[in-house]
């Protein structure tokens, strides 16, 4: 019996091929572009679980307050936060620090030879017991008991040493102002992609100690917070009690003077992946709504999907009701019937996730390209892929299968077969209903592929302030020694084609600088501070104004002449409107102080992009730097090609810094690095668009053959009558147009709202215009004409003897 069904239902599909095809071709697109983007979010939200005390770690971070009003968030705190909240909070059972070194990069040394890591911290003695980096080598017991031991990565120990058996070798790494030898204790397994703390080495963080001072940061003192701190909380800790504690402990704080304006906060580590997006994070973190959104996206094209189904199975439904009439005539129940349809509807969902899975295979690498996503993503070995994936079969055999099985096989034989059934407006405004749903949905996403394709190009086309274009950064040699040759080097660069100036800075735009709060002792003189605000401190030499293109809105740039002694700075436009100076020249002459010292303004620029687009302007201080090499070096280039000239570039660095590594990059492709993840979301955000323009055409196109092909007598009749040719395929195309207008009309007001929340996330927006939405709108009615006009034409251009012979 059951064989019976699907021979019937393999039957149908053969009889009404382009319908099958184009249900099969839209739920397979629909699931397969479903599927990745869940597991991508899967992925998203996985972050830090490879660590079995996940759920109990939490990252202290410091909020700087001015009044009830966060000024800035910070993910590091002062040194001794952990040692304090574990004697003092009943929650905590440990904690551990992780103190950067060398950040963005640290050149080591292992036999003399010279290696670049990127990600080296210090941390404590309980870092290995709270997180979870399985060791390759080495043991745990006992680990950074004493100073001088390090942990590095396996790729680390490969680059190295060639190999993962190097328990007892030494690597030679400059801290502070002195060179320190560390001996290898362990290897760990690489870090997984989804932490946000990953590692080349650490290193025991009684190693500091020993180091008066790192980075001009005291290291164990209330008035730098520099070190990312973490806390392992007591299995079962009430979440909402901790934070009860932490403010009782801020307070304590705050007595005895350790904070002002300022509270430390807790960040549960599964948090900081998608939820955070403070200064000096590890990596550039993800962002929780752009996964939502896309997850939302992705459903709102299954969902297209299955109403194009749905649609066009209404449709074959009420075709097929004569049939159900002569079923039931000839002895078929209704038990039957409603059997047949959920075959039919079954073996067509089964079908399309069959064709899902294979589309995965075939795209999964490219998924993983667009995405951002690391190499052995897994798709297949979850085990919510596959419940994901049936419970969309099961969705679709009762979508599609539940209107045909219990409406038609509910109607008396003399009803169907006197067309009477199909004569009625209940499937019309069902049908219309659905192509109206979907448009709308179509709409929405193609304005908003729009306008986050506007934006992004907005955001990188902004005026920065400052022109990187042909600018070659050269990161410094690590051996202080070396620096006092970095005249010479730069003498010698000057003295080459195309290179127009050369300038050393502690960063420059695009990097993160030092921060500095008010309350740390940066104080206009002669004003009583009452706002509490962080300043943004970078040391450049006389050059670099010039160099970056920067504007002097008033005074003067620093020259050969000025001496670090003569505490000059030059302040940007945000800087002396945070302090109420209303014009540039009125700061001219004034003093600062900070650090305990004095320091008079010189100049004043105008403002320009530090560190990202995204983000509000920042005040920064720019304080004189002599020519000392120490952090960057900025080549700019008059002309040519400055690829080209790296290798001289190359030569010239390793006469001056002889095994020294040479590490670089052009400061543009640096300043765009920060619209990578945009860019990874445009890009996603836009297939998933294509795909849903696709499933609503599809699905209209077979709407349109299904409509007028019920017409074609009609048409046959009107071109007798004499209608031409134009007015046909107005009367064929008005009905689409009216049900895409209608979409237009309540898609449109959705997207604005849609569009107003999300543009307004971003410091440097585009004005919400009305071409943002007449531009896709039109593209809609486009795609809509080219549809239906296959169809409409050939209908209106037959020859109506054809459809009227057998009248």
């Amino acid at each position: 019996m059951f064989k019976n069904y699907i021979k019937i239902a393999l039957r149908t599909f053969k009889k009404d091929g382009s319908f099958t095809f184009i249900n099969l071709l839209g739920l397979s697109t629909g699931l397969a572009i479903t599927l990745f983007i869940i597991q991508y979010v899967r992925y998203e939200f996985s972050y830090e679980n490879k660590h079995e005390n996940a759920d109990q770690i939490v990252r202290l971070t410091m909020d700087y307050m001015d009044g009830e009003t966060v000024v800035t968030q910070d993910c590091e705190t002062n040194p001794p936060t952990g040692a304090r909240a574990l004697k003092e909070m009943p929650e905590v059972v440990d904690f551990t620090r992780a103190y950067p070194i060398g950040e963005p990069h640290l050149n080591v040394k292992v036999k003399e030879e010279v290696f670049v890591l990127e990600k080296v911290f210090a941390v404590d003695t309980s870092f290995f017991s709270m997180f979870t980096y399985p060791l390759i080598k080495g043991t745990e017991k006992g680990l950074f008991q004493k100073a001088g031991e390090a942990v590095i990565s396996e790729n680390t120990a490969k680059r190295l040493f060639n190999s993962t058996d190097v328990i007892g070798e030494v690597i030679k790494m400059p801290l502070g102002d002195t060179d320190k030898l560390f001996t290898v204790a362990g290897v760990v397994e690489n870090s997984p992609a989804n932490t946000h703390l990953k590692f080349d080495m650490v290193f025991s963080y009684a190693s500091i100690y020993a180091t008066p001072s790192i980075n001009g940061e005291e290291v164990n003192n209330w008035g730098g917070n520099n070190t990312l701190t973490y806390l392992l909380l007591a299995p079962n800790t009430n979440y909402e009690g901790f934070t009860t504690s932490l403010k009782d402990f801020n307070k304590r704080l705050h007595d005895e003077k350790k904070l002002e304006d300022a509270q430390v906060i807790g960040q549960k580590i599964s948090d900081i992946h998608l939820y955070s997006n403070k200064t000096f994070e590890t990596e550039a973190n993800g962002d929780a709504t752009s996964v939502f959104f896309l997850l939302g996206v992705a459903l709102l094209v299954i969902i297209s999907a299955f109403v194009n189904y749905v649609n066009l199975a209404t449709s074959k439904a009420l075709e097929r009701a004569k049939e159900v009439g002569l079923r039931k005539v000839v002895g078929g129940t209704q038990g039957q019937l409603k059997f047949q349809f959920f075959t039919e509807a079954f073996l067509l969902n089964f079908l399309s996730a069959g064709l899902a899975v294979i589309f995965i295979l075939i795209f999964k690498n490219s998924f993983i390209n667009i995405g951002g996503l690391p190499s052995d993503f897994v798709i297949f070995q979850d085990y919510v892929f596959w419940v994901c994936l049936i419970s969309a079969i099961i969705s679709g055999v009762f979508l599609a299968g539940a209107y045909p099985a219990f409406a038609l096989s509910s109607f008396q034989p003399v009803t169907v077969l006197k067309g009477k059934f199909s004569n009625s407006t209940q499937g019309t405004v069902l049908r219309k209903s659905l192509v109206v749903f979907q448009f709308v949905i179509t709409i929405i996403l193609l304005i908003q592929a729009f306008t986050v394709h506007q934006q992004l190009n907005f955001m990188r086309n902004v005026d920065l302030g400052v022109d990187i274009d042909k600018i070659l950064v050269v990161n410094a040699p690590a051996e202080t020694k070396d620096q006092e040759n970095y005249k010479g080097f730069k003498n010698e660069l000057l003295a080459q084609a195309n290179i127009e100036s050369v300038s050393v800075s502690g960063a420059v735009p695009g990097q993160p600088t030092s921060q500095f709060s008010t309350t740390t002792g940066i104080n206009l003189s002669e004003v009583i501070e009452e706002h509490n605000y962080n300043f943004y401190l970078n040391y450049t030499d006389s050059e670099f104004i010039p160099l970056m293109g920067m504007e002097l809105m008033a005074g003067e740039n620093f020259t050969t002449l000025s001496k670090t002694e003569n505490n000059e700075v030059i302040v940007n436009e945000e800087a002396i409107r945070l302090w109420g100076i209303p014009e540039a020249k009125d700061a001219i002459g004034k003093e600062l102080s900070f650090w305990g010292r004095k320091w008079l303004i010189k100049g004043v620029i105008k403002d320009y992009i530090q560190e990202t687009s995204k983000s509000p302007q920042i005040p920064i201080i720019n304080r004189y730097y002599d020519e000392a090499f120490e952090s960057v070096a900025s080549i700019k280039f008059s002309g040519g090609n400055p690829k080209e000239q790296i290798a001289d570039i190359e030569s010239i660095y390793k006469a001056y810094f002889p095994g020294q590594p040479f590490t670089y990059f052009f400061q543009d492709a640096e300043y765009n690095k920060q619209f990578k993840a945009d860019e990874r979301f445009q890009q996603v955000f836009n297939v998933l668009t294509v795909f849903a323009i696709l499933i609503a055409c599809l699905g209209l196109f077979g709407l349109a053959s299904f409509t007028i092909a019920k017409r074609t007598k009609e048409i046959g009749i009107r071109k007798v009558i004499g209608a031409s040719t134009p007015n046909l395929l107005y009367t064929l195309s008005a009905e689409f147009m009216k049900t895409v207008l209608l979409s237009l009309v309540i898609g449109i007001p959705i997207t604005y709202f849609i569009l107003k929340s999300w543009l307004d996330n971003f410091a440097n927006r585009i004005e919400i215009s009305w071409w943002l939405f007449a531009i896709p709108s039109a593209l809609v009615l486009v795609l809509v004409l080219i549809s239906i006009s296959g169809k409409t034409l050939k209908t209106a251009l037959a020859n109506p003897v054809e459809s009227l012979k057998n009248e």
